[in-house]
């Protein structure tokens, strides 16, 4: 990490990407990753002309897959959510949405013709549509070449460093659909690419903090008006989500409940090298725009975990669930500390004035097992599948960079 934040770096990336080929009079390219059956795909590719009239750049594009295989830990659900998602990134920006996924016949059409057509923004454009709601006179069968030709692509994007669709890889960074597009213009501005009269567009996702017309009253702590935080200790996005969820919960006067869930991979689960680079680099980057301190990982997989949770349940219990997991989060991603040292979990029981051996005997009359896979098996039956998620009533949403729907639902109610 402090290579990626190294001011040598920086010069060399802006050297590279920016000064020479202004030296040379030729516009910077960013190469866009796509994938006809993706629909965040569907609607980054709506957005990219916009950019390009903004600012001094180019966008390249590539067809791959859906995604790498492996990085997806439940593909069913996960399409299906992507659906839903990607449409309220629609109404976010006044996008065309999408009901279902493109019959096969479709797909495969779409991407033979991607091959015979010039990749132009317009084009690729043009085909999503074509692809997403069926508009073609004839179709064609899949065919080893176009399906060479994704994995060559995919191949691309893995050795660049990533794994997933909807992605833009610019001077040394990835920016992964609409979401990042904030960073994206930030760093093409940084480096004099803005264009006269530009200014950033892409911040819908940031919470608003409205002003409150009704006085603030006591809330009852029920299901019907908290809001549910479910987390992974190893997971950076759950670190800056849950501090985003104390302030929503704090500043609408709604009760905030913590749900620690299992890191996936003490679920049997893999995660590839790529995905887990990108996540603390991406965390990082997050993190500093919403000035939350974070300086690495000390990864917490295994005794970690199991030490926090033995804790957990007692801290809750003397209403200080969340000063606790706040440390703890802190220990990991701030101070750098092993929660597998007893000295460090018994540390941050002092900070919160909890008896470390009665935290021990609580836990086992309450089993953190028993509710780490109760928490899970309501996540489960909400139709998701890892951290950070939120629930407010009938909201639910999953990323951190999603708690605005949340914020929409709590003003709402």
């Amino acid at each position: 990490m402090k290579l990626i934040r190294s001011n040598k770096r920086a010069w060399l990336l802006k050297l590279r990407y920016f000064t020479l080929p202004n030296w040379f009079r030729k516009t910077p390219v960013a190469d866009v990753y796509l994938a006809l059956n993706d629909p965040y795909s569907f609607m980054l590719i709506q957005v990219l002309p916009e950019i390009e009239q903004r600012f001094n750049i180019k966008f390249k594009l590539f067809l791959v897959y859906e995604s790498v295989p492996g990085v997806t830990i439940d593909p069913k659900l996960m399409r299906t959510w992507a659906i839903k998602d990607a449409n309220f990134i629609a109404d976010q920006y006044q996008l065309k949405k999408i009901a279902q996924q493109p019959s096969q016949e479709s797909l495969f059409t779409g991407q033979q013709i991607w091959q015979l057509r010039p990749k132009t923004l317009a084009n690729a454009w043009q085909l999503f549509q074509q692809t997403w709601f069926n508009e073609f006179d004839e179709h064609y069968r899949a065919s080893t070449p176009v399906i060479n030709y994704q994995i060559k692509n995919l191949m691309r994007l893995v050795k660049r460093g990533h794994y997933l669709p909807a992605s833009i890889f610019m001077a040394g960074q990835w920016f992964v659909g609409i979401d990042r597009l904030e960073h994206l213009e930030k760093r093409l501005a940084d480096f004099g690419l803005a264009k006269e009269g530009s200014s950033p567009f892409y911040q819908k996702n940031n919470l608003i903090f409205a002003e409150q017309t009704i006085k603030a009253t006591a809330v009852e702590n029920n299901e019907s008006t908290m809001l549910e935080v479910y987390i992974s200790l190893r997971s950076p996005y759950s670190y800056i989500g849950l501090l985003q969820a104390e302030k929503l919960s704090q500043h609408y006067h709604i009760p905030l409940k913590i749900k620690p869930l299992l890191p996936m991979v003490m679920r049997g689960l893999t995660i590839t090298e790529n995905k887990q680079r990108y996540v603390v680099f991406d965390a990082s980057r997050e993190a500093n725009k919403l000035k939350i301190p974070f300086t690495g990982i000390a990864d917490p997989l295994g005794q970690g975990i199991i030490n926090a949770f033995q804790v957990f349940s007692f801290a809750e219990k003397e209403d200080k669930g969340l000063a606790f997991i706040k440390s703890a989060f802190s220990a990991i991603y701030v101070d750098g500390l092993s929660l597998s040292q007893n000295s460090v979990i018994e540390s941050l029981c002092a900070q919160h004035g909890l008896n470390y051996e009665e935290a021990l005997d609580y836990n086992n009359e309450h089993d953190w097992q028993q509710w780490s896979d109760s928490n899970q098996s309501s996540l489960d039956s909400m139709g998701l599948w890892g951290a950070p998620c939120f629930r407010f009533q009938d909201t639910i949403c999953w990323g951190q960079d999603r708690l605005a729907q949340i914020e929409q639902a709590i003003i709402a109610s």
